[in-house]
């Protein structure tokens, strides 16, 4: 394509983030059909005022607030086509936000429940949501697109399955503009929260979570090594040198419920 009308084209399409090989947000040229709010202000302003600073979610003040159905069409409604124009940043934020807000309607669906686990058919794997036009489950969204066909495995640090253990959940959308960042954020709370992760020095123990446990191929299976890239100097040293004994927290698997 000629310099002209390449030119021409960008003086008639709006622009829209594409991201670089570190999943940062740089600037492209986009479909002009493309009218979905990257920025998430509804999702954010759920997440704002029903998930406190501990990640615990307010389940029965969320159950009459509208504004996550009106988030949640929004998600369904998105065309096959305008989702294949978006960029690697684009993609990661809107799964990302997708998975977790049909998990609140999971548990929604499900009220009043104790544990995801209780759910029957299965919560993750029964194909129930509209995502972009599509029939998926939130195992699709985690697995086939983020985990398998993404290959962004830090989204173990933002993805939150309704349970005590799981990652603190952010009280703020992923957002595509330095999506990078924040999933290095994510994942380095998650691996500095002793009540999930915690390095006893002394004793040569090293406690992590399960969830490094179930998905340890994805971190080149030496979870331990992939915690020190987020810990403190003293810790990374101590780490790295690989004289410790690991073990799996077990995982509470209760309602994270305020």
């Amino acid at each position: 394509m000629t310099g002209y009308r390449l030119l021409l084209l960008a003086l008639v399409l709006p622009l829209a983030t594409i991201s670089t090989p570190g999943g940062d947000s740089v600037v492209s040229i986009a479909s002009a059909e493309d009218n979905f709010d990257h920025s998430y202000t509804a999702w954010e302003g759920i997440l704002r005022e029903h998930v406190r600073r501990n990640g615990l979610v307010d389940y029965r003040g969320l159950q009459s607030n509208a504004a996550l159905k009106g988030f949640l069409d929004s998600v369904a409604n998105v065309s096959s086509e305008q989702l294949a124009s978006w960029s690697r940043s684009q993609k990661i934020a809107f799964y990302c936000n997708a998975y977790n807000a049909y998990t609140f309607q999971t548990i929604l669906d499900a009220w009043p429940v104790n544990s995801i686990r209780d759910i029957k058919p299965d919560a993750w794997d029964n194909a129930r949501w509209k995502v972009a036009g599509r029939s998926m489950s939130l195992n699709d969204i985690e697995h086939k697109k983020l985990r398998g066909k993404m290959k962004e495995y830090r989204v173990h640090f933002v993805l939150v399955c309704a349970a005590k253990s799981c990652p603190v959940l952010p009280n703020k959308a992923i957002v595509p503009e330095g999506v990078n960042r924040q999933l290095e954020r994510y994942a380095r709370a998650f691996f500095t929260d002793t009540s999930r992760n915690r390095v006893d020095q002394s004793a040569g123990k090293v406690y992590l979570s399960k969830l490094m446990d179930w998905y340890r191929g994805d971190f080149d299976n030496a979870p331990a090594a992939y915690m020190a890239r987020y810990v403190d100097e003293q810790t990374r040293i101590f780490l790295e040198a690989g004289k410790f004994s690991v073990e799996f927290n077990q995982y509470d698997w209760s309602l994270n419920k305020q």
